[in-house]
């Protein structure tokens, strides 16, 4: 796949995400209770963003960017507007204003952007710390509902594309080739692996294999059911495979997930 299919289908993904009705209760509550606004932004070419990071710039101000990982993969950043983490004063303002003047700005851009800096909300450090300690976990859910966004259909999508998902997660438990699948949707293999990455952002496999991950993780909440029948249930061949592509997508085990979705912190992110 191409960067630019790659990046059309990451902010696709990202569209669809900051439509949601759960992105957008959260914005507006987050905003009603820190006065800082989010950003969803699709991810940039070569990014690699891991954890958390907090940007100061040379006023003080500061705004952090999250990851939003569906397993290891990072799917889209999730940004907070600016704050200032000590009150507005004429010293603070005084290194952006010098730069500014070093850059040949009007005197008129200069007071704009003093006009937009004393606007900016002051926060103490252990209450900004406290609002990245809630987006933190906001991150986390929006990464479990990009994951679920994989697997819908959507308009965008070619017809063949549409018809081999419903197809695949209507077969999940059985073996299934890509020549199988290509011959439900009446496209030759070698179109449907371009036009099914092209619109999924996925091979085949790796498609199929996270729908499975997917499944096997609302088995898994169930006390009841053991790991190996979970695993078969949603078509692994193998306890091995399993246990890998689990890891793989979720970055912990199947049994690291289940006793961490039973502790009260993962019981609240699994109902949300």
């Amino acid at each position: 796949m191409t960067s630019h299919s790659s990046n059309c289908a990451s902010e696709r993904l990202v569209a669809n995400l900051a439509n949601t009705e759960f992105f957008a209760n959260f914005c507006h509550a987050f905003d009603q209770l820190t006065n800082l606004p989010l950003t969803l932004e699709a991810v940039a070419q070569d990014e690699e963003l891991q954890q958390a990071e907090t940007e100061l710039s040379i006023a003080g101000v500061a705004n952090t960017r999250f990851p939003v990982k569906v397993g290891k993969t990072l799917v889209a950043v999730l940004r907070t507007g600016g704050v200032r983490l000590a009150p507005a004063s004429a010293e603070a303002f005084a290194p952006v204003a010098g730069a500014m003047l070093d850059s040949d700005r009007s005197a008129a851009e200069i007071e704009a952007e003093r006009k937009e800096f004393i606007k900016l909300p002051v926060y103490d450090p252990a209450r900004y710390e406290a609002a990245l300690a809630m987006l933190k976990s906001f991150a986390f859910q929006l990464g479990e509902s990009a994951h679920r966004l994989l697997f819908a259909n959507a308009q965008h999508e070619p017809e063949p594309v549409r018809h081999a998902k419903a197809f695949i997660m209507t077969h999940l438990a059985e073996q299934m080739s890509l020549e199988a699948v290509a011959t439900e949707v009446n496209v030759s293999p070698f179109h449907f692996c371009k036009i099914f990455k092209r619109a999924t952002g996925m091979t085949f496999t790796d498609f199929v294999n996270r729908a499975r991950v997917e499944k096997a993780k609302r088995k898994l909440m169930r006390p009841e059911a053991r790991i190996t029948e979970v695993a078969y249930d949603v078509g692994f061949q193998s306890l091995s495979h399993f246990n890998r592509s689990f890891r793989r997508i979720v970055s912990e085990s199947p049994t690291e997930f289940r006793s961490r979705m039973r502790s009260p912190r993962g019981g609240s992110l699994m109902a949300a």
